[in-house]
């Protein structure tokens, strides 16, 4: 209810790297969640190796109590039923086929065509491409393939898969979540990946789109996703970039911090150091430009009036940031990882 306290969480101390077991420094203290407003004080901790580099919270939220941390979280609030658009303008008729063209020559979904122009179009605008690419989460067509998303929330991204011709299942820790899920028609669990048993082998494609940085134990979640792949299958993950250029830029204030839900945020090399651990093969991690953690991050900074505000700095942010990435990946807000299981 609306105004009434929220249950104090529980913490158990927490000063080695989730990652690599090294004790870490204070980089901050005294954070509080100035998002959803779960109750609390919280600590972040840096690793300091140079192979690692993980941000993590210290104290940690206890397991039985994270819970409590997602009393307001929103995914609580379904989206309501999409109304038929009005004629578009010319200009977004044809970004809308550039769009679907592009999803069609560079995975799969749809025909193709002879000439791929919508490769070479999209080449030069690359802010469209990365909504195309985030759309399915770079994952090529695959008719009747089973895909399952950890942390899949209300389940609106399983739904636009759905309709792209894959067989979706969800796992969601969030009962609130879940239940939004489940009234779309979708196959979504209650609880962690661990707790479902699935069989090995079950799954042609996982997707963990930002939820790494929300397990407890990042290890055992990805050894869990390489057992439940089958052999060639796919895993996708993105997730906030401990070492990226907006965390230097924001400081205390980047979205990706976000206490005390991020338990742990990594880095570009520590995923690879995760994914290798858990036995994958083919592994790719990359930069990932992320406009709503930019645009977040400065009305965290400078306050919710400024939304004008923040819309222009991270219109111009990311346009450096995208610049900037091809001289120094690792700046990017989030990581795109993708491995296989051999």
């Amino acid at each position: 209810m609306a105004g009434s306290p929220a249950a104090a969480i529980r913490t158990v101390p927490c000063p080695a790297c989730p990652v690599c077991g090294a004790t870490g420094a204070w980089l901050y203290r005294g954070l509080h969640d100035r998002l959803f407003g779960a109750p609390g004080a919280w600590g972040v901790r840096r690793c300091p190796g140079a192979d690692c580099g993980s941000l993590w919270l210290d104290p940690s939220p206890l397991a039985a109590d994270l819970g409590l941390a997602y009393a307001r979280y929103y995914t609580h609030a379904d989206r309501p039923a999409e109304r038929p658009a009005p004629a578009a303008r010319p200009l977004h008729r044809l970004l809308g086929r550039l769009h679907r063209r592009y999803l069609a020559e560079r995975y799969g979904y749809g025909p193709a065509g002879r000439v791929r122009w919508g490769m070479l179009l999209m080449a030069g605008l690359r802010a469209r491409r990365d909504a195309a690419d985030g759309e399915v989460r770079l994952l090529p067509a695959q008719a009747g393939g089973r895909l399952l998303d950890v942390g899949c929330g209300s389940g609106e991204w399983l739904a636009t898969m759905r309709r792209h011709g894959w067989q979706v299942a969800g796992v969601e820790f969030d009962d609130t979540a879940a239940a939004l899920a489940r009234s779309r028609g979708l196959a979504v669990a209650t609880g962690t990946l661990e707790q479902q048993r699935f069989a090995p082998a079950s799954f042609d494609a996982i997707t963990l789109n930002h939820v790494i940085e929300h397990v407890p134990d990042p290890a055992a979640t990805l050894r869990e996703c390489a057992r439940l792949l089958r052999p060639g299958g796919r895993l996708v993950l993105f997730t906030p970039n401990a070492a990226s250029l907006g965390h230097a830029w924001f400081g205390a204030c980047w979205r990706g911090l976000e206490p005390p839900r991020h338990l742990q945020v990594l880095s570009p090399p520590a995923m690879q150091r995760l994914l290798d651990g858990a036995g994958f093969a083919g592994v790719r991690v990359g930069p990932w430009v992320a406009p709503s953690i930019v645009r977040e991050s400065a009305l965290l900074r400078d306050g919710a009036a400024r939304g004008r505000g923040a819309a222009w700095t991270s219109a111009w942010f990311c346009l450096a940031q995208r610049a900037l990435l091809w001289w120094r990946p690792a700046w990017g807000d989030c990581i795109a990882a993708t491995a296989q299981r051999p």
